[in-house]
Protein backbone atom coordinates (compact mmCIF):
# COMPACT_ATOMS: atom_id res chain seq x y z
CA UNK A 1 0.00 0.00 0.00
CA UNK A 2 2.82 2.38 0.84
CA UNK A 3 4.77 2.37 -2.69
CA UNK A 4 0.86 2.93 -4.44
CA UNK A 5 -0.31 6.06 -2.31
CA UNK A 6 3.50 7.37 -2.70
CA UNK A 7 3.15 6.82 -6.42
CA UNK A 8 -0.65 8.00 -6.36
CA UNK A 9 0.65 10.97 -4.42
CA UNK A 10 2.88 12.50 -7.03
CA UNK A 11 3.92 15.81 -6.84
CA UNK A 12 2.25 16.27 -3.37
CA UNK A 13 4.32 13.71 -2.12
CA UNK A 14 8.13 14.59 -0.61
CA UNK A 15 10.86 11.83 -0.26
CA UNK A 16 11.73 12.47 3.34
CA UNK A 17 8.03 11.96 4.16
CA UNK A 18 7.95 8.30 4.14
CA UNK A 19 7.66 7.63 8.03
CA UNK A 20 4.49 9.93 7.76
CA UNK A 21 2.80 8.15 5.17
CA UNK A 22 3.90 4.68 6.91
CA UNK A 23 2.29 6.51 10.53
CA UNK A 24 -0.74 7.05 8.68
CA UNK A 25 -1.21 3.59 7.19
CA UNK A 26 -0.49 2.72 10.65
CA UNK A 27 -3.37 4.96 12.18
CA UNK A 28 -6.00 4.62 9.60
CA UNK A 29 -5.79 0.91 9.67
CA UNK A 30 -6.36 0.78 13.25
CA UNK A 31 -9.18 2.88 13.27
CA UNK A 32 -10.84 0.62 10.05
CA UNK A 33 -10.03 -2.47 12.04
CA UNK A 34 -12.02 -1.43 15.42
CA UNK A 35 -14.58 0.08 13.81
CA UNK A 36 -15.09 -3.18 10.90
CA UNK A 37 -14.79 -5.85 13.72
CA UNK A 38 -11.50 -6.99 10.77
CA UNK A 39 -7.61 -6.56 10.58
CA UNK A 40 -6.27 -4.06 9.56
CA UNK A 41 -4.64 -6.52 6.38
CA UNK A 42 -7.99 -7.54 5.55
CA UNK A 43 -8.43 -5.85 2.08
CA UNK A 44 -11.82 -5.42 1.99
CA UNK A 45 -10.32 -2.55 4.08
CA UNK A 46 -7.43 -1.55 1.32
CA UNK A 47 -9.87 1.38 -0.58
CA UNK A 48 -10.74 3.20 2.90
CA UNK A 49 -7.97 3.17 4.53
CA UNK A 50 -6.22 4.23 1.28
CA UNK A 51 -7.76 7.27 0.65
CA UNK A 52 -8.07 8.20 4.33
CA UNK A 53 -4.16 8.30 4.15
CA UNK A 54 -3.91 10.23 0.84
CA UNK A 55 -6.21 12.84 2.41
CA UNK A 56 -4.54 12.87 5.43
CA UNK A 57 -0.85 13.65 3.75
CA UNK A 58 -2.60 16.42 1.55
CA UNK A 59 -4.46 17.75 4.28
CA UNK A 60 -1.32 18.14 6.45
CA UNK A 61 -0.85 21.48 7.98
CA UNK A 62 -4.56 22.06 7.84
CA UNK A 63 -5.60 19.94 10.61
CA UNK A 64 -9.15 20.71 12.40
CA UNK A 65 -9.97 23.00 9.61
CA UNK A 66 -13.70 22.64 8.60
CA UNK A 67 -13.23 25.25 5.60
CA UNK A 68 -10.72 27.52 3.65
CA UNK A 69 -10.52 30.12 1.52
CA UNK A 70 -7.66 30.75 -0.73
CA UNK A 71 -8.13 34.13 -3.02
CA UNK A 72 -11.69 33.04 -4.63
CA UNK A 73 -11.95 29.29 -4.37
CA UNK A 74 -13.25 28.10 -1.30
CA UNK A 75 -12.40 23.91 0.26
CA UNK A 76 -14.04 22.40 2.87
CA UNK A 77 -13.02 19.18 4.25
CA UNK A 78 -14.69 16.31 5.94
CA UNK A 79 -13.43 15.07 9.29
CA UNK A 80 -11.33 12.15 8.03
CA UNK A 81 -11.62 9.71 10.99
CA UNK A 82 -15.45 9.99 10.91
CA UNK A 83 -15.43 9.73 7.11
CA UNK A 84 -13.67 6.39 7.89
CA UNK A 85 -15.54 5.40 10.19
CA UNK A 86 -18.22 5.49 8.58
CA UNK A 87 -17.59 4.23 5.40
CA UNK A 88 -16.21 1.35 6.66
CA UNK A 89 -19.67 -0.17 8.46
CA UNK A 90 -20.43 -1.20 5.40
CA UNK A 91 -17.70 -3.92 5.63
CA UNK A 92 -18.38 -4.36 9.24
CA UNK A 93 -18.39 -8.14 10.20
CA UNK A 94 -20.85 -9.03 12.75
CA UNK A 95 -19.35 -11.04 15.79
Amino acid sequence: MLDKIIKDLGDNYKKEDEDVVKNFIELYGTIAANNSNRKAEDEKLYPYIYNAVKAAYIRRGSEGKASETVGSISDSYDDIETKLKRDVISVRKVI
